[in-house]
């Protein structure tokens, strides 16, 4: 799966960073699963428009809430017509829905590739993966604010929100089940679920108190992400 190369990346051409998004949008596995038919192939035009579009919405929103931000703002922002923009995305709300699928890919990347073989105790590897999670959806405003921020646009009743989680869910325990003898709950996934749902409350609660998911909240959800699983899961795990 591509990684999504954001523009402090000197290295790579924009004509790069824009096919990078578009093969993203339109050929990532994930993609189909989460937003079926969401993202189509456009012309080389097209996906040059398609990625101001979305730079325009990042960019807007590094500075204003997301809830204020129109249409017709993104497109003054990007320099595109709003009659073509109609091409690309029916409203705002898709924009920025495109903006956070990018950001789950690259959550779900970061989890694919942290490594669970590298810690002697689940706890280290739930710690240092929160961590590296942080990371990726903190890497600035616009990202934290999608995240984490309040107010922001109804992504089709939360249906997409629901299969990103389960996505991050199901490879996380997967890792786990690789490295050590996991305990056979029927609903260890649904707990899994709920750690996922705690570390997110404590991240908008950051959010909502600072403008920003601080040092301190991250470690208040690690606190209590592995006090909520030590109700389910041995302090030690037996290593496959």
């Amino acid at each position: 799966m591509p990684t999504i190369v954001d523009n402090k990346a000197s290295n790579v051409s924009a004509d790069s960073r824009e096919d990078i998004i578009e093969d993203v949008l339109v050929d990532s596995e994930l993609a189909k699963k989460i937003v079926p038919n969401k993202f189509k192939f456009t012309s080389k035009q097209g996906r040059t428009r398609r990625h101001q579009l979305l730079m325009g919405a990042k960019t807007l929103s590094e500075t204003r809430p997301i809830s204020e931000i129109s249409l017709a703002d993104v497109c003054e922002e990007a320099g595109i017509p709003r009659a073509s923009a109609y091409h690309f995305f029916p409203n705002v709300e898709a924009i920025f829905l495109a903006l956070r699928f990018l950001t789950a890919i690259e959550l779900i990347e970061t989890i694919d590739a942290f490594e669970v073989s590298q810690f002697n105790r689940w706890q280290g590897y739930i710690t240092g993966l929160i961590e590296a999670c942080v990371t990726v959806t903190t890497q600035d405003k616009s990202r934290t604010q999608l995240s984490y921020g309040p107010n922001t646009p109804d992504f089709e009743g939360e249906k997409y929100g629901n299969r990103v989680e389960i996505q991050i869910v199901q490879l996380v325990y997967g890792k786990l089940n690789e490295q050590y003898e996991m305990p056979e709950y029927e609903n260890i996934e649904q707990v899994l679920l709920v750690t996922l749902g705690i570390i997110d409350s404590v991240f908008k609660l950051s959010y909502r108190q600072e403008h920003a998911v601080t040092d301190t909240y991250i470690q208040e959800a690690i606190t209590a992400a592995i006090a909520y699983l030590r109700c389910y899961l041995p302090e030690k795990l037996n290593k496959r």
